[in-house]
Parts: C-alpha cells; sequence; structure tokens
C-alpha cells in the first residue's frame, strides 16, 4: 500500500474517531442536560444571593420551552438556627424565545413558598440574604470579578416579562418576642418587565431584582404580623421595611391596646350594675 494511501487511510480513521466523539459528545448533553442545567443554576443562584441554593429536581422540555423545578432551598446565612432560610415547592418557567445572546421569559411562576424567619437585635435572616444581593456595592463588584471568570453560559442575558409569587406562608421560627407565634399568609406577589429596558441583564442580576422584591415583600408582612417588634427602626429600614410602615403598625398596636382596655373598663362597669 502506497504511503498516500496510508495517510488517507490514517485520515479517515482519525476523522470517523472525532465523528463519533462528536455524537457521544451530544448525546451525553442531551440525555444529562437536565442535570447540568440543575448544577448551572444552582451555582448562577448561589452566586447571586450569597447563600447556597441547592434544587431537588429540574425538568426540561425543548419543545414546550418549558422548564419545572421543585424543591429549591436557600440556605441561612451563617450565625442563624435553621438549615434554610426559604424553600419553594415549585417552580415554573416558560420560554418565549431563545437565542446564544439573549433568553426571553413570557412567565415565571414560583408557588409552595415556606419562609423560616430568624430574627436578632441586628436584622434578620432575610435582611442578610437581601444585603448579599447585587443591589449591594461591595458584593455587586465581587460578583462583577466572578463573572469576569465565569463560562459563558452563565454570562448570557434575559429578559423576565411576568414574575408571579403565589401561596407563600412566613414561619416566625425565631423572633425577639419568645413564645409561639402563628405563620402568616404572604399576598402575591407580581412583577413585570425585568431586564427588558436594558435589552437583557444577566441572569444572576434578574435573581438580584427578583429577590430583592420578593424579600421586601416578606419583611413588610411580617412587620405587620409583629414578628419584627423589638428591632430598631434603623434595622427594618435597612431591610426594606419603611418608617411610615413601622409607624402605621405601631399606631395599629396602640389603638388595639386602648380599645381591649376601654372594653375591658366597659366589662367591669358592666358587672357592678347586674
Amino acid at each position: 500500500m502506497s504511503a498516500v494511501k496510508k495517510t488517507a487511510k490514517f485520515g479517515l480513521y482519525v476523522f470517523s474517531f472525532l465523528v463519533i466523539l462528536l455524537v457521544g459528545g451530544a448525546a451525553y448533553l442531551y440525555m444529562n442536560m437536565d442535570s447540568i442545567a440543575k448544577q448551572i443554576t444552582e451555582k448562577v443562584a448561589s452566586d447571586a444571593l450569597g447563600v447556597p441554593v441547592r434544587v431537588g429536581s429540574m425538568a426540561i422540555s425543548l419543545q414546550d420551552k418549558k422548564v419545572t423545578v421543585s424543591d429549591l432551598s436557600i440556605a441561612n446565612p451563617a450565625g442563624y438556627k435553621k438549615p434554610h432560610a426559604i424553600m419553594i415547592k415549585k417552580i415554573e418557567v416558560a420560554g418565549e424565545s431563545f437565542s446564544k445572546e439573549l433568553l426571553v421569559f413570557s412567565h415565571i411562576m414560583v408557588d409552595g413558598t415556606n419562609v423560616n424567619l430568624e430574627v436578632s437585635n441586628k436584622g434578620t435572616n432575610l435582611g442578610d440574604i437581601r444585603d448579599n444581593t447585587s443591589s449591594n456595592p461591595s458584593v455587586e463588584k465581587s460578583n462583577k470579578d466572578k463573572s469576569n471568570k465565569a463560562s459563558k453560559g452563565e454570562n448570557i442575558k434575559v429578559i423576565v416579562k411576568k414574575f408571579s409569587l403565589t401561596g407563600a406562608e412566613l414561619n416566625p421560627s425565631v423572633t425577639l418576642l419568645g413564645g409561639d407565634l402563628a405563620k402568616v399568609s404572604v399576598p402575591d406577589i407580581k412583577l413585570y418587565g425585568i431586564g427588558q429596558k436594558e435589552n437583557g441583564v444577566l441572569a444572576k442580576d434578574a435573581i438580584s431584582q427578583i429577590m430583592n422584591a420578593v424579600l421586601q415583600k416578606f419583611n413588610s408582612s411580617a412587620n405587620g404580623a409583629g414578628f419584627l417588634k423589638g428591632m430598631s427602626l434603623d434595622a427594618l429600614n435597612n431591610m426594606g421595611v419603611s418608617t411610615a410602615e413601622v409607624f402605621k403598625k405601631n399606631l395599629k398596636d396602640s389603638y388595639k391596646k386602648e380599645v381591649d382596655g376601654l372594653k375591658k373598663n366597659l366589662d367591669g362597669l358592666k358587672g357592678l350594675f347586674e
């Protein structure tokens, strides 16, 4: 066999081997797409929130452009008792259009959220997570440094046209009041047009925007239920609870106390004439 034929035959073997590798790699990626996406989601979310985020399971339907996440948990920051701050039963992500540069989601629906609220003199676990998001300049710089080293998949931009959170409950696991307190249902949350003005934002920045709004709502609900009683006004303001909300809550408590006292006195007077 001539040298030319031997070279051509060897080249054919190499080409065939490369084709097998490419096909095998594509098959592996397709078969393990859910687990790979799960790992990326956990890393991006953990970087955005500054605490470990874990996903129980993830199912992806390319045909329907739909992702379903089950049993997502957000860990507590250091120094708190419970292992998790937030646990979510189900998240559904509906896609609209996908390209290499931009992912557009028509709707993200979150249902069945349970929050373990822990309160200390300095703040709350929710407040600490809120401070960890990219709205904090120091964390934003840290995230920016990380993003420069991140993979291309983590740097892709997204638009979320609508976000909704339903069926959320606040569980006051640790407060300054002591004793048992009942869970409180949080009003549904709806957000629109995340990343639309900028024609897309990094995925971690979209997560930060959503979590900032959600945590502020949780903190406001906690304040309204009296879970944050005993905290300083500065600490409450830093958590996103406005002075007006604190004043409104205090006024409501004062009014209730006066009414209860008046009712008790009237009942006492009534007893004198019976």
